[in-house]
């Protein structure tokens, strides 16, 4: 598919000077609400063709059919909310030298594996349950040291940058309206069952990542109630808290299951997420965020401060390579494997 942001743009200098978010924001909720948009004098003209002409390319682009664009949804309604909440957040800054401190608790279900069997005695605890509490420091550019328990077991690891969207600097870059940051993901995930699911998928990592500014994160939350297989609903997430729930469920292609984000309705911030499927369930809650100085000394004198990709398990140290790969592109065609039923 070919890149309709990068087609419709005329200059990178033009771009940043007048195509702003307010001004995509007006012509596009003109456009998508039937008005036709008065093309006016002088440096103003542009934007209402470039509008145009982008609508029309998504038109003419099947991988970019996208039906919910064209309707108000109950989810978009809620979402819109929440998105401007996002927007309108100062965002939480840490410099070089500082770190975001964020603490998890993750549960997964043993399902259907066999209690007794090689994957449950290694996997799960005898409750059943796999247990996993991490303790991770994000640098500004990405890199984080983390501190984990997997079962009881110590784990303690440094990562480099992440891939595309979940890279501080990648992410900082992308579109900041809703309908942009759409087109911008569909030409470029990959893999899911479906182009719905992989955009939906590629928010959750985003935000689990803590890659997105409020601008980025509160577009993010536009595109979700853009999305045909999304729904809402206030309620509390798996720790009680307020939080606006959404939830991605595609009956076609995985029968039975549903992935939730559960979202800070006055910030917009991700505060936990979870699956449910036929053999069990699977939760990640966000417990704690907070900007610190240092790493704990315990952790720094096991790992080093030095940004080296490296892992302590049972004792032994393992470097880990950067091979993250190049981000992602627009690709001509995009294939999907459904999932087998069941």
């Amino acid at each position: 598919m070919v890149d309709l942001i990068e087609r419709t743009k005329p200059t990178e200098a033009g771009l940043t000077a007048e195509w702003t978010p307010e001004a995509r924001q007006e012509v596009l909720g003109r456009v998508l609400a039937g008005e036709v948009p008065r093309m006016r004098s002088g440096r103003r003209a542009w934007p209402a063709a470039v509008a145009a002409s982008l609508l029309a390319g998504l038109m003419l682009a099947p991988p970019a059919a996208l039906p919910g664009w064209f309707f108000n949804t109950a989810a978009a309604e809620e979402l819109a909310g929440v998105a401007r909440a996002a927007r309108e957040l100062p965002p939480l800054e840490w410099v070089d030298g500082q770190f975001l401190r964020v603490r998890t608790i993750e549960t997964q279900d043993r399902g259907s594996l066999e209690p007794g069997s090689d994957a449950a005695e290694e996997e799960f605890g005898p409750d059943g349950q796999r247990r996993v509490t991490y303790d991770d420091f994000h640098t500004p550019d990405g890199w984080t040291w983390s501190d984990r328990l997997v079962n009881g077991a110590s784990e303690r690891y440094i990562f480099p940058p992440g891939w595309g969207w979940t890279r501080p600097d990648y992410a900082a870059g992308m579109p900041t309206e809703a309908h942009l940051l759409d087109v911008f993901l569909r030409a470029r995930v990959l893999g899911s069952t479906s182009q719905d699911e992989a955009v939906f998928v590629a928010i959750g990592d985003m935000l689990k990542q803590e890659a997105a500014p409020p601008s980025i994160r509160a577009a993010a939350i536009g595109v979700l109630g853009l999305n045909p297989k999304v729904t809402v609903h206030q309620g509390d997430d798996p720790e009680g808290r307020e939080a606006l729930t959404v939830t991605f469920t595609d009956e076609a292609q995985r029968p039975g299951m549903s992935q939730h984000l559960y979202l800070d309705r006055e910030t917009g911030v991700l505060l936990a997420s979870a699956i449910d499927y036929p053999e069990g369930h699977y939760q990640r809650v966000v417990t704690s965020r907070e900007v610190v100085d240092s790493l704990p000394a315990d952790l720094a004198a096991a790992l080093g401060t030095e940004k080296t990709g490296k892992a302590i398990m049972d004792g032994q140290t393992t470097i880990i390579p950067d091979n993250a790969g190049p981000d992602p592109v627009p690709v001509p065609e995009q294939t999907y494997t459904p999932a087998p039923k069941r």
